[in-house]
Formats: structure tokens, sequence, C-alpha cells
């Protein structure tokens, strides 16, 4: 019984530590769940940021190819203006001198025709390449934009996908230890549920040997009290017996007292 009563209470112990350890288990499994949870969400998210970067890059690159394509264009319109405006000014100069020594006021009249048409061309001429050179300077700032954009997104995108391998490895980590904590959790749950059963049977051998001591206490107590009824008995029957004995002896006393009475008075007569 003290034997049983100390295994008991040492798996009592060990109940206790195995519970113990696999609640800890279980705590450590939430965390690595709730990690490999966190983490993989966070690396969709990176992938969405990521792609939506390369879009972003994508449309920067766009509109920066066409805004080259835009100042190419310009420069070329501009060079070209320039290009005329120079043939004109130096057409300005042979005019003004046919003026200088025309030899006749029709040939001056003429010349002086051509050289206003010739300005005009030039005013024109130095309105569209002052026009083309505000386009130029407003692509120019433009094209330093996207170019500044461009860089600033594709340090985004590096870092991003510098990123991801950390946050890989992450998910691998804690979905092991995940695996890990949750092969406790069900060792420690087993230990648990075992001892538990181990402690079920000593509790019922202990139960068994009570029941057992109260029986046999409950037949000594019965014989017992037979023992005793049976000697309460037997005083009873010896106190009857002497009491009959003592009836007797008063009775054959008191009959003999009786018999000598009745001598003495036939000797008085």
């Amino acid at each position: 019984m003290t034997s049983l009563d100390r295994q008991a209470t040492k798996l009592q112990e060990k109940k206790s530590e195995a519970a113990k350890l696999r609640r800890k288990s279980e705590r450590e499994f939430k965390k690595a769940s709730s990690l490999a949870k966190r983490t993989v969400s966070g690396l969709v998210s990176l992938e969405r940021k990521i792609e939506t970067s390369r879009e972003q890059l994508e449309d920067v690159s766009g509109v920066l190819t066409q805004r080259l394509a835009q100042q190419e264009s310009i420069q070329r319109l501009k060079s070209a203006a320039e290009e005329r405006l120079k043939r004109e000014k130096e057409a300005k100069d042979q005019v003004e001198q046919e003026i200088e020594f025309a030899d006749s006021e029709e040939e001056k009249q003429q010349a002086l025709s051509r050289l206003r048409s010739i300005s005009d061309r030039i005013d024109e001429l130095v309105a569209e390449i002052k026009q083309r050179n505000k386009m130029a300077q407003k692509i120019t700032q433009a094209l330093d934009d996207y170019k500044k954009s461009k860089s600033r997104i594709s340090t985004k995108i590096q870092k991003q996908t510098h990123s991801k391998p950390t946050l890989q490895k992450l998910i691998k980590t804690s979905k092991k230890a995940r695996e890990r904590f949750a092969k406790q959790v069900v060792s420690k749950t087993r230990l648990e549920e075992s001892t538990k059963k181990n402690i079920a049977q000593i509790n019922k051998k202990l139960a068994e040997l009570a029941a057992k001591r109260r029986k046999q206490a409950a037949k000594r107590a019965t014989k017992k009290r037979t023992k005793k009824s049976k000697t309460r008995t037997k005083k009873k029957k010896s106190k009857i017996k002497r009491a009959k004995k003592s009836k007797i002896k008063r009775k054959s006393t008191k009959t003999k007292t009786k018999h000598k009475r009745k001598a003495k008075s036939r000797k008085r007569k």
C-alpha cells in the first residue's frame, strides 16, 4: 500500500511535469505557427510589391523612352530650324546688298519685297527655335525626374528582392520549428495520457486494497461482536445456572429446617 502510494505520488509529479512541458510546447508551436503565417503573408505581400514596382519601372521606362524620342525629335527640328535660320540670314544679307547696289527702283522694290519675306521667315524661325528650346527644357526636366524615379524604383526592387531570400529562409526555419514543436506536443500529450492511465490503475488497486481492508476489518469486527455475544450468552447461562443452584439450595435448606422443626415438635409430645 505504501509502495503504491509512493508510486502514485511519483506518477502524479511526472504527469504534472509532462503537462507543463506539453503546455510549453503548445505555446512554442503557436508562436512558430504565427511566425510562419506572418512570414508567408509578408512574402506574398513582398512579391506583390516587387511585381507592382516592376510594373511601375516598366511604365516609367516606357515614358522615359517616349520622352527621349521627343527630345531627339525636338533636337532635330531645332537643328533644322537653326540651319534654315542660318540660310535665311545669309539670304537676307545678300538681298540687303542687292538693295544697296540696285540699278533701278524696280529692282530695289523687288529686293525689298524679298527682304520683308525673308525677315518674316526669320522671325518665324526664331519664334520656332524659342518654342523648341522651351519644349526641350521641359522634356529635359521631365527626363531628369523620370530617370530619378527609375533609379529610385530600381533601388527599391533591389532591396525588396534582397529581402526575399531572408523571408524564404525564415519561412523554412519557422515551418521546421512548428513541425518540431507539433511532435513535442504529441509526445508530451501521449506521456501525459499514459501517466494518467497508470495513475488510474494504481488508484484502482489502492481502492481495491482499501475495500479489501474494509472488508477484513468488517469481518474482524463481526467476529469480535460474535465472540462478545457468545461470551455474554455464556455468562448469562452461567448466571442462570448459579441462580437455579442457589434457589435449589435455598429450597433444600428450607425443607431441612421444616423437617427439623417437625422432629422437635414430635419429641416434645
